[in-house]
């Protein structure tokens, strides 16, 4: 751009010229100094002046560039002329055009036009012109090497090498390192010697002196052999049919190699080296051919099209649409989209389906297309095979991947499609989750194989049950899913489910074993119960984990509607982690105490929440809803950073213990965040220990066993909490590295008089003196029994006899005194009764919202002025706002009641005291209702709150 500036003041000089449409006259030396051709024109596109560059261009006659028409055709002509329109309105343009010069040669040229200004007028244009012809030739040529290079390395067996005469630089196809045994490295950095020094000592000198001669000799360009050549990976040599030839240039040579060392039997009955690389074809059941469109014939360049097709060339070039009749006509389409890929320059691979000698067969190609010199698509170069057997293959694996393995049914990937589908017909269905409930307990006693078999004849035997239309599926474990494509109403699938109910009471034989099942089962419908395939099944195994957890009950149907049990299990998950963000958490501390002195000696940090609806959580409800969320984490790092601020503001340091999950310890670097928060509150060595429960020790030996040493380092003592519940507990007193023993409650709770837990626990304190380890009995309650631990030799003790959880104030009032006094705890028990109610207790109002829930059972056992005594498995807020009622098995109106008191049992039950309103026809409801308390009646589990159902 710069030099055409210097015409500027040539053109200024010449405006009167311009004026009376004279020819303007530039300096010829500007011209021809450019390196390119150059021609100016003027605002009319008269030709003012050029440079002798562009006159090579035509052969040196310039002449012939002022005819446009002699060596542009018209289209391209027009194209000229639209660019020299748009460069006088003051664009600069750039194009390609093609042309022929004077000896009728085609040629590339790329053009430049940009206007020439004299002052702010266009006043003409110039124009750069650059032969591209040699530049195109050499591209095309290049891309037609690349397409049959890249069709000749998909052949299986094939290599190619080829070595840069001036550089010594090696080409290498892709297959080449594995065929020869050599590591990319090794390729990288071969050299000629290298190259030769694989081929066979025997062999090498033939061969090194036929290359020689093809080098040297002008006339010599092609020699073929056969060799071996040693693959260093295998330690053998490879039989390889080996093709030599010199490029024109005389500046690079490339060897085609052929590896034939599995075809000796083939070897010796072909005579021609070339035929045996054409029989390699027909033992693959390839072939390759090419065909063009203009013609529509076939050339074969392998034999084997007759193996493969199963009819000859002759037929195929005979009747150029005789492939029509060959290919399935449902794959017709595919090959259609194949040409049209072809025709836009792109390669591509497809299969289709053709019909071969009274048989189907699949057949997979890999096609490229074919370009003329001027780079148009004018037909196409095909790999074919013949893959029906790989076809059949996968079809299989297919089958088999959408069957569970042991029971040969449809798995939940298979299973979950059929719902799938079902939903998209939009048709109402029926879904059964069933869950036999035995398999966990099975693989851990009888183990795994045992296990599979337990899952092959509960399903042979559930399958005899079934309707004919039942699509039975596996889920999980010795869970299946039973897809009934039809709506049932709740008639119908209550008397299903009794049916398969029945199955609880079947004896299984499983090698020499009689096993029971434990029948739970859910149900969801579409659409009333979901949409989604998904959807439907999860909320069939929500009805059926509800049903196993409802003691009586082997089916329940999926509603929107939940039970108390789930909405507050939903409330507190859902309010979790804004509760650990607004301190709705707190700690309290239950001392460790001297079972003799009574002096604290230690203590137990236990966390607490305050839901504003449900009021106190225990860990026990909130700790397993965490570690669904892994919140646990978070609240386990809370729970370090409070107990270590609140070890040094103790005025007397003793342990405090934290109770942390099996799955904390599973963190990359957990340990960072103890040691952290140790350093940071300066808390001395032994002031935390770490409680973990026995029974939440995962198998992960190795990673348990880094864990607690890792925390040994950190001065950190390990106690094992809950011990003597689990499989495997004395085993993991020699295997983990644990400090303290922690004897649960169930063998502390009345041990005075249970001769069995006696001896456990004076086992316990035996074996833990032979480890050197401390105890600590959990639980006591009763004076007999802290007597009982004495004699035994029990030195610490934690339980409600010394003290219950205190707050930090009355704990640090406690420690003040630091000596306890055991006193036992009477808990005021409902009064005896000789009658009793089964009822169901459920929420009507949270919130000040109405709710619907299910019901959860309760037992009612006395009644008094406007109060009621029951017995409940979830834990209720007192004095809360929440709308409570009592649902009596009267089918009548049930009435409200509010919760005045709340003790805990130690079995996992609550005993509730609460007000009502009584009425003459409330009264006379209940005394109907109850019923005779039969002889030796206790309460001791959930199970006892509801009728047994027969």
């Amino acid at each position: 751009m710069g030099f055409f500036r210097n015409w500027k003041p040539v053109l200024e000089v010449n405006v009167e010229q311009i004026d009376r449409n004279e020819r303007i006259n530039l300096d010829p030396l500007l011209i021809d100094q450019y390196p390119d051709a150059v021609y100016v024109l003027d605002s009319d596109m008269n030709l003012i002046d050029s440079n002798e560059k562009l006159s090579l261009l035509f052969q040196g006659k310039e002449a012939r560039f002022l005819k446009p028409d002699t060596w542009l055709s018209k289209q391209e002509m027009e194209r000229v002329i639209s660019f020299h329109q748009r460069a006088l309105q003051g664009e600069t343009v750039h194009y390609e055009l093609k042309a022929v010069n004077e000896d009728q040669k085609r040629i590339h040229l790329s053009v430049t036009n940009t206007p020439l200004y004299t002052g702010h007028v266009i006043t003409g244009l110039y124009g750069i012109v650059k032969d591209l012809t040699t530049q195109t030739e050499l591209r095309e040529r290049y891309n037609k090497m690349i397409v049959s290079r890249a069709l000749f390395e998909r052949i299986p067996g094939l290599i190619l090498v080829e070595l840069d005469l001036e550089t010594g630089e090696f080409y290498h196809s892709p297959q080449t390192g594995k065929l020869l045994g050599l590591s990319q490295r090794q390729l990288d950095m071969m050299e000629r010697e290298h190259f030769r020094n694989l081929i066979h000592e025997d062999d090498r000198p033939t061969f090194a002196a036929a290359v020689n001669r093809l080098i040297q000799d002008p006339n010599e360009f092609e020699y073929e052999t056969q060799l071996r050549v040693f693959n260093p990976k295998r330690q053998s040599c490879l039989n390889m049919i080996v093709k030599v030839g010199m490029s024109k240039d005389r500046k690079a040579i490339t060897w085609a190699m052929f590896d034939v060392t599995n075809l000796t039997s083939v070897e010796a009955e072909l005579t021609e080296e070339r035929s045996k690389v054409k029989q390699l074809c027909e033992i693959v059941d390839s072939v390759i051919f090419e065909r063009y469109f203009e013609s529509k014939q076939f050339k074969f360049l392998t034999p084997g099209f007759a193996h493969v097709f199963g009819y000859t060339e002759e037929q195929f070039n005979a009747h150029p649409d005789y492939w029509q009749k060959v290919v399935v006509p449902d794959d017709i389409p595919k090959i259609h989209q194949a040409r049209e890929m072809t025709l836009s320059g792109k390669s591509s691979t497809f299969s289709y389906r053709i019909f071969a000698k009274g048989e189907v067969k699949w057949i997979e190609e890999n096609r490229e297309p074919i370009f003329s010199e001027s780079g148009q698509v004018i037909g196409l170069r095909t790999l074919v095979k013949d893959i029906t057997q790989l076809k059949e293959q996968q079809e299989e694996i297919f089958r088999l991947a959408s069957l569970d393995p042991i029971t040969n049914m449809p798995n939940r990937e298979s299973i979950t499609e059929t719902v799938y589908e079902l939903t998209q017909k939009q048709a109402p269905f029926t879904l059964f989750s069933l869950s036999f409930n035995r398999i966990a307990e099975i693989n851990h006693t009888f183990g795994f194989e045992l296990g599979d078999q337990w899952r092959v004849v509960t399903v042979n035997r559930l399958s005899r049950l079934l309707p004919k239309d039942a699509v039975l599926g596996h889920l999980d474990a010795d869970n299946v899913l039973i897809v009934m494509p039809r709506r049932m109403e709740d008639e119908d699938v209550l008397a299903l489910g009794n049916k398969l109910g029945t199955l609880s009471k079947h004896r299984f034989r499983v090698d020499v074993y009689d096993l029971f099942a434990r029948i739970s089962i859910g149900v969801s419908r579409y659409p009333d119960d979901g949409a989604q395939a998904s959807e439907l099944i999860q909320r069939a195994c929500i009805a059926m984990n509800r049903s196993d957890r409802k003691v009586g009950s082997q089916l329940e149907l999926y509603s929107s509607q939940m039970d108390i049990e789930s909405l507050k299990r939903y409330e507190l998950l859902r309010d979790m982690r804004g509760a650990l963000e607004t301190k709705q958490f707190y700690l309290m501390y239950q001392p460790k105490v001297n079972a003799w002195t009574g002096e604290i000696i230690g203590a137990e940090a236990l966390m607490r929440w305050t839901h504003p609806t449900w009021g106190s959580i225990s860990p026990a409800e909130f700790i397993p809803l965490a570690e669904e969320s892994s919140l646990h984490l978070d609240l386990t790092n809370w729970l370090i950073e409070e107990v270590c601020r609140y070890v040094m503001i103790l005025p007397k340091k003793i342990p405090i213990s934290i109770n942390v999950s099996a799955k904390y310890l599973y963190q990359e670097h957990f340990e960072r965040v103890l040691e952290d928060t140790l350093d940071r509150f300066d808390v001395p060595k032994g002031a935390l220990e770490v409680e973990i429960s026995e029974t939440s020790l995962l198998e992960d030996a190795q990673q348990i066993t880094q864990a607690f040493e890792r925390l040994n380092r950190l001065g950190i003592p390990i106690a094992f909490d809950d011990f003597g519940k689990g499989y495997s507990s004395l085993a993991y007193l020699q295997a983990y590295s644990a400090q303290t023993i922690k004897i649960d409650r169930v063998f502390a709770h009345r041990v005075s008089q249970n001769r069995k837990a006696q001896g456990i626990v004076r086992s316990l304190l035996v074996i833990a003196e032979e480890f050197g380890m401390d105890v600590v009995v959990e639980g006591v309650e009763l004076m007999e029994d802290l007597l009982c631990l004495r004699k035994f030799g029990c030195h610490v003790i934690q339980g409600f006899i010394f003290s219950r959880p205190l707050k930090e104030v009355d704990f640090e009032q406690a420690l003040a005194s630091n000596v306890l006094t055991p006193v036992e705890e009477t808990i005021e028990v409902i009064q005896p009764s000789n009658r009793l109610i089964h009822a169901g207790i459920t929420i009507t109002r949270l919130r000040n919202r109405d709710v619907a829930v299910g019901t959860s059972p309760i037992l009612i056992m006395r009644r008094g002025f406007k109060t009621i005594a029951f017995y409940g498995s979830i834990r209720l807020p007192i004095d809360s706002d929440l709308g409570l009622v009592i649902i009596l098995n009267d089918g009548k109106d049930p009435f409200s009641i509010r919760v005045n008191r709340l003790t805990e049992l130690a079995n996992g039950l609550y005993q509730y005291e609460a007000s009502y309103e009584q009425t003459v026809e409330l009264e006379n409801r209940l005394t109907n209702l109850e019923s005779e308390k039969p002889r030796d009646f206790t309460i001791e589990q959930p199970k006892d709150l509801v009728v047994e159902i027969e």
